[in-house]
């Protein structure tokens, strides 16, 4: 079953807008990803969800698409996202420099919000 998931997860980079996320599935896949390990359990990933008009608006014009295409901007206009998670690193909790395990942690998180949404047959983007 994990693998049909991983070959039906892609990262999309178009949207239909008349679909709106409810907050209630966004809040079941950040407490997806939350279940996974952390490296020394540090737990150093917060995350915000952002599914108000407002909130994706205002992201929608902080993220930059498909930078390596130069010749293209995504996504298209009628296409953007409806929400966002929004994941970042507390700074706060201290980390061991010699063993730096945050960066693992970001990509497992993010794999596993996109694997649980592609279960829900949502789809995302990690930019």
């Amino acid at each position: 079953m994990l693998k049909d998931l991983v070959i039906r997860n892609r990262s999309y980079r178009g949207y239909d807008e008349s679909a709106k996320i409810p907050e209630e599935v966004l809040r079941e896949l950040v407490d997806t990803a939350r279940l996974v390990a952390s490296g020394a359990n540090i737990q150093p990933l917060k995350y915000h969800i952002a599914c108000t008009e407002e909130e994706v608006r205002a992201l929608n014009g902080l993220t930059n698409w498909a930078m390596a295409l130069k010749h293209k901007r995504l996504p298209y206009e009628g296409q953007y996202p409806t929400a966002y998670i929004v994941m970042y690193i507390d700074e706060s909790i201290p980390r061991n420099p010699k063993f730096d395990v945050v960066k693992m942690d970001v990509g497992i998180a993010a794999q596993t919000i996109l694997l649980a949404a592609t279960e829900q047959g949502l789809g995302g983007c990690m930019i």
